[in-house]
């Protein structure tokens, strides 16, 4: 549950730099923006490969 919870905490950070880039900053810092995006996401395909590593381990 905790791994779910860490992909929900990694997607809700995603969209609200996004939305902090789009409405706060007016498209100023888009390129930041996209690169700490693009940190997020591959942050967010190593928790899970991490935890469906854990998974499997676990079930077999």
């Amino acid at each position: 549950m905790k791994y779910l919870t860490g992909l929900y905490i990694v997607m809700t950070i995603m969209v609200f730099v996004n939305l902090m880039s789009e409405f706060i900053f007016n498209g100023d810092y888009s390129a930041i923006a996209s690169w700490f995006i693009v940190m997020l996401y591959l942050a967010g395909t190593i928790l899970y490969a991490v935890a469906k590593a854990h998974l499997t381990r676990h079930h077999d």
